[in-house]
């Protein structure tokens, strides 16, 4: 079997069994693949450009990430509920960063971390001091290297359990302020910040931006988990 067929095989068996919480649970809902395999490595320059093309040439077959490890990380998309919920979110993010200033971004973005990993959040917002302090060659295309303040991350079949924490114990530490995540299916959201104990709230109704965010307010329960289009 080819690397593509196998690849299109295990994205479509993970596809089968998203909807079987216990099942999807049990299913590797990503393939990794070296990067030595398309000629790419992770100190090589042009690793971006290669990246972008790649994603973007392929971009209806999966989500795509680089890992600290390099590979190529191809993880099934989420679909209905879970990219509804996506753009609730970044909608709402989006909206208050046009009136408040700073950069929102979406599901499809993607940001450089220290170990050289490239992955991004469901939604993000990074102040508008944060991104012009930052170094120039930080904030070159196609991915920056500015790390958000803020994160929300949406449980799915293919971004859940130690790899979600996984990725949220990086953010912390590469300089994010406020992490959301969003579990819809249990109407739970655990909040992570810097030097603290996650907090976890059960069927809140709104969440707040708090000293991050000033002013911002989503209405989870009615935007997420009580949404239905």
């Amino acid at each position: 079997m080819t690397t593509a067929t196998s690849i299109a095989a295990a994205l479509a068996a993970a596809a089968d069994c998203a909807a079987d919480d216990q099942l999807a649970a049990s299913y590797p809902a990503h393939v990794l693949i070296p990067l030595a395999e398309f000629g790419q490595w992770l100190e090589n320059p042009g690793l971006d450009r290669w990246f972008e093309g790649f994603a973007g040439r392929n971009q209806d077959r999966a989500d795509y990430e680089i890992t600290a490890q390099g590979q190529l990380k191809m993880m099934m998309q989420p679909g209905i509920p879970y990219d509804l919920h996506q753009s609730q979110l970044a909608a709402d993010v989006g909206m208050w960063a046009r009136n408040c200033g700073g950069i929102a971004c979406g599901p499809t973005s993607c940001f450089v971390m220290p170990d050289r990993s490239r992955f991004g959040p469901d939604s993000c917002w990074i102040s508008a001091e944060r991104w012009h302090s930052a170094p120039p060659e930080s904030r070159e295309p196609p991915f920056v290297a500015v790390i958000p303040e803020f994160v929300a991350e949406i449980v799915s079949p293919s971004n859940r359990g130690p790899e979600l924490l996984d990725n949220v114990q990086r953010y912390l530490a590469a300089g994010a302020l406020l992490i959301w995540v969003i579990n819809a299916r249990r109407r739970q959201v655990t909040i992570y910040r810097p030097d603290a104990n996650p907090e976890i709230l059960d069927d809140p109704e709104t969440l707040h931006g708090e000293s991050v965010m000033p002013g911002f307010a989503f209405n989870v329960r009615q935007r997420i988990f009580d949404y239905n289009p």
